[in-house]
Order: structure tokens, then C-alpha cells, then sequence
């Protein structure tokens, strides 16, 4: 039963990362510890105790999508040594606490962040810097690659020119809606098509400016609604009223 009153999720006096919702709703991935090395889930409604998926003592974690089926956890580390962010997934229904292996997807000489799930898994959204910009970039997912591990598959879509951040997919995989970096007020949608191994995207188009979230922000399935973090402003601020050309007032 809904009491309609929030309820504290974690009690840890270090920080944590955002956290992501499993396909069910039943569970939320976060990172934390030490400089966020490790990665936990626990029960959304609270109760019972997290529990580990994965410690990499030194290595920062940011989980940012869980696939469909339930299978896998995207996420990124934040400080590998020579090549900083990469790509990562790991396999959460398979292997004990510390018998959980993660596999490498992408892990450049450039940053890759931000990844998520295409809804029917065949795809996956993410930012990089390799063209000194951050830019949105689409891949092909393989559950099960020539090795038998998770893998990218051939190909790759650079889905934006002017800057993006932070991707997300529509419920129905016709969309992806992102951040206009470097304005990260300013939400951006593209249409997508997806047709066997061929990605196909339009023209970017602006949908409206915000408040500013760094990524702290989502969008129902239908695309038209969304929920944004916001600064709040003290009650006892005042308001600031600036008045233009002044001195022809003082001449009424």
C-alpha cells in the first residue's frame, strides 16, 4: 500500500550513483562504495539488504541501463587507467556475489559513456568523444558473440553532428530523445529506424529547454511526458527586476 510520503532507499554515508530500474520494477541497480567500485541492486520497495554484484576496488562504476530480458547491466567505469570511460556489461541473473564476470564492450582511446538498451536489445545508444565533441553513437548488440560473451556487432551510426548527451530510447524504439550538449537544458528527439543490420536515423529536432539536470531526467514510454531534477529556489529568495532605458522614465 502507497502511503504517498517519499521513503529513503539507501543509507550509506558515501555517495552513490543514480540508479536504474530492472525491466519488472522489482529491483534498482546503483553504484556505490569507495569512489562508487561497486554495484549494487536491491528491492525497490526497500526492504531487505543490498545486495553486490560487482567490486572493482579503484575503479569507478555508473550503471545506466538494464536490458529487457533482465539479463544484463550496462554500465561504464569512470576512471580505467589509459583509456578512462568505457563500456561495460555484466550479466546479473548468472554467477554468485563475486563469481559474476563483466565483459568488456567498448573501451577506447576516447571516453564512451551513457549506454542504453535499445527496447528489443538489438541496439545500444551511447556518447563518445572520439570526434572531440560528445556525440550520440548507435552500435548493433550481440546477447551471444563469436566468443559466446556479449559483443557489439558490426557497424556503427553517428546519430548526431552538433553535440548529444545522455541518450534515451522511446518505449517502441522509433525515437531517441537526448541532452543538445552543450546545452543540457535543451531536450532533442531523432527518429530512428532499425531494419535487420541497417540503422537508419532523420534530422534532429528540439523539443524544449529546461531546467538544467546533467543527466538526471527520463521520459515515459509514449515519449511525452518527462521527469527532470531542478534546483530549488529558497522561499525567502527574492525575485530580480531589471528595467531597460531607465532614464526615460525619469523624464515622465
Amino acid at each position: 500500500m502507497s502511503s504517498g510520503q517519499r521513503t529513503r532507499f539507501t543509507f550509506r554515508q558515501s555517495g552513490v550513483s543514480p540508479g536504474v530500474w530492472s525491466p519488472d520494477g522489482k529491483r534498482i541497480a546503483f553504484a556505490a562504495g569507495n569512489g562508487l567500485d561497486t554495484i549494487y541492486d536491491k528491492l525497490s520497495s526497500g526492504a531487505g539488504d543490498e545486495r553486490e554484484l560487482l567490486k572493482e576496488p579503484g575503479i569507478g562504476h555508473y550503471p545506466t541501463s538494464w536490458s529487457s530480458d533482465g539479463r544484463f547491466l550496462l554500465y561504464n567505469t569512470t576512471n580505467t587507467p589509459k583509456t578512462k570511460d568505457d563500456l561495460w556489461i555484466l550479466p546479473v541473473k548468472e554467477g554468485a556475489p563475486g563469481e559474476r564476470r563483466s565483459v568488456l564492450l567498448l573501451g577506447t582511446d576516447f571516453n564512451e559513456w551513457g549506454a542504453r538498451f535499445s527496447p528489443d536489445m538489438h541496439w545500444i545508444a551511447y556518447v563518445s568523444n572520439e570526434t572531440r565533441d560528445r556525440e550520440i553513437f548507435v552500435r548493433p548488440f550481440l546477447a551471444s558473440g563469436p566468443s559466446g560473451a556479449p559483443a557489439l556487432g558490426e557497424g556503427r551510426w553517428q546519430v548526431t553532428k552538433d553535440g548529444g548527451n545522455f541518450p534515451r530510447w522511446r518505449a517502441d524504439g522509433k525515437e531517441i530523445i537526448y541532452d543538445d550538449y552543450p546545452s543540457a537544458y535543451v531536450k532533442t528527439v531523432v527518429e530512428v529506424k532499425a531494419s535487420g543490420g541497417v540503422f537508419e536515423f532523420g534530422t534532429p529536432q528540439r523539443l524544449f529547454t529546461g531546467p538544467i539536470d546533467f543527466g538526471a531526467w527520463d521520459v515515459t514510454p509514449d515519449g511525452q511526458r518527462f521527469l527532470l531534477s531542478a534546483p530549488q529556489v529558497p522561499q525567502s529568495a527574492l525575485p530580480i527586476t531589471v528595467v531597460l532605458n531607465w532614464p526615460a522614465l525619469l523624464k515622465k
